[in-house]
């Protein structure tokens, strides 16, 4: 099977005529779509300022500059401004939501006395779950009633506490009617 010498728009692989079994040697390629090797592209890339190595390859750039890569120290800067090292996670839970919003309050107050920064209360969705009760049960199947409990959440963090912070939470009084849960 031979392909004709007429050339297309795209010529991509002409054969030899002549050649039963086609070995590497015998295809040819356009020169538009032949590959470039790799060092070649680098070693055109390169500016003669660059060094090259032994394998003519140019040297890398050197670290940070020019590679859009930041470096390890630069990420440690800012890194301590944005996330605290530290901070104190606080997440309330009531289903009366004057118990929660105080507790709130008493909370924010012990972190603001003690000059640690605050964020929130964050109100959290809430949550809802209906009880289905039959009325009577024997005869009044379709009769039913409908009990329903919301549970109301806040979350507030304390960024960069102190002991005194802790111990002020610590002897804080809060009402029964909220639960408390503290990650460190």
């Amino acid at each position: 099977m031979a392909v004709s010498s007429t050339t297309s728009q795209l010529p991509l692989l002409l054969l030899h005529r002549g050649t039963a079994n086609p070995s590497p040697a015998s295809l040819s390629f356009p020169s538009s779509l032949r590959a470039t090797s790799l060092r070649s592209r680098a070693a055109a890339a390169a500016s003669p300022a660059d060094t090259l190595s032994e394998d003519g390859i140019p040297d890398a750039p050197p670290e940070g500059e020019g590679t859009g890569i930041p470096l390890p120290s630069s990420i440690g800067d800012d890194g301590e401004q944005l996330a605290p090292k530290q901070k104190i996670r606080i997440k309330l839970r009531s289903y009366w939501v004057p118990l929660i919003e105080d507790s709130c309050k008493k909370i924010i107050d012990a972190a603001k006395t003690t000059n640690a920064k605050t964020m929130g209360p964050v109100p959290l969705p809430t949550k809802r779950r209906i009880y289905c009760v039959l009325n009577s049960p024997h005869v009044h199947k379709d009769s039913r009633f409908h009990f329903e409990i919301r549970t109301h959440q806040r979350l507030i963090d304390i960024m960069y506490p102190t002991a005194q912070t802790i111990d002020s939470l610590m002897q804080l009084q809060l009402p029964a009617g909220v639960d408390v849960e503290v990650k460190l």
